[in-house]
């Protein structure tokens, strides 16, 4: 099993290494040479602001890297969110931790294509979030005082009202109905996190998802992104939609995830 774990600090190489991680390093810090980065003969590193870890997802994909097929399967993790085995308890320590990181691929997989984190459902909302984060969108909405939030509602709430419903329009006709059904959903795989067991679905799913973030990217060009949960506006938007299409094109299974912020281990 080959896992990239992708990681905004020049931090934790040999921890990630120790636990048959593949570190990559995105953005401003200064990585050496034996980190994996975004940086590519073919690359969009300068889009990181935007794209998050799609600018690594871009040059594994146009350098080459998932070309030949091989046995292994091939994944994504963090720098504070990991892979663990199923039916072991949350680690309190870096220790634990280590022996909690999900290292062989389990007997489980088998009938499977994709391994999807484990759905976070998104409830019902504070009422002073709900006014904090979007209040037109809440007052055009007061169904959300009393009820769970859609995807569609989660995204509007905390990345603008605008862009889901615009991105939505740039999707291919018979793509477009699916969509807007699937963020009626009360949960989601969250964070673009996803393991496959062919690179010729994960270079598919490339292909789709550049194409629509490269079309909203020229569509919002205009805009200012100005704060973390706008600027990261094709990583949000990806999120969503990375578990509804590898759900519509392959034979998906959930699988446990951990948060453990890594980075605090400096």
């Amino acid at each position: 099993m080959k896992i990239y774990c992708i990681s905004i600090y020049n931090e934790n190489y040999d921890f990630f290494r120790k636990n048959n991680l593949i570190p990559v390093g995105l953005g401003n810090q200064n990585f050496n040479s034996n980190w994996l980065s975004d940086k590519g003969k073919i690359n969009i590193c300068n889009k990181n602001e935007n794209f998050g870890e799609y600018t690594f997802h871009y040059s594994l994909w146009k350098n080459g890297s998932l070309d030949k097929e091989d046995d292994n399967w091939t994944g994504f993790c963090t720098y504070r969110r990991f892979w663990i085995k199923k039916g072991f308890e949350i680690p309190k320590k870096i220790d634990d931790l280590n022996s909690t990181i999900l290292k062989e691929v389990p007997e489980d997989w088998k009938d499977f294509d994709t391994i999807l984190a484990q759905p976070l459902r998104l409830g019902k909302q504070k009422i002073m979030k709900l006014f904090k984060n979007n209040m037109i969108y809440t007052l055009k909405n007061p169904k959300l005082f009393f009820k769970e939030c859609t995807i569609e509602d989660h995204f509007n709430l905390y990345h603008g009202s605008y862009f889901l419903n615009e991105a939505i329009q740039l999707l291919d006709t018979n793509i477009k109905k699916d969509f807007k059904i699937f963020l009626k959903n009360y949960e989601f795989n969250p964070h673009n996190l996803f393991i496959c067991k062919r690179h010729s679905l994960i270079k598919q799913y490339y292909e789709d998802i550049f194409k629509w973030l490269f079309n909203c990217e020229e569509k919002f060009k205009h805009f200012k992104l100005d704060s973390f949960r706008k600027k990261r506006i094709y990583g949000f938007l990806a999120e969503r939609y990375l578990p509804f299409w590898f759900k519509k094109n392959s034979k998906t299974l959930d699988w446990p995830y951990i948060f453990f912020d890594t980075n605090k281990l400096r």
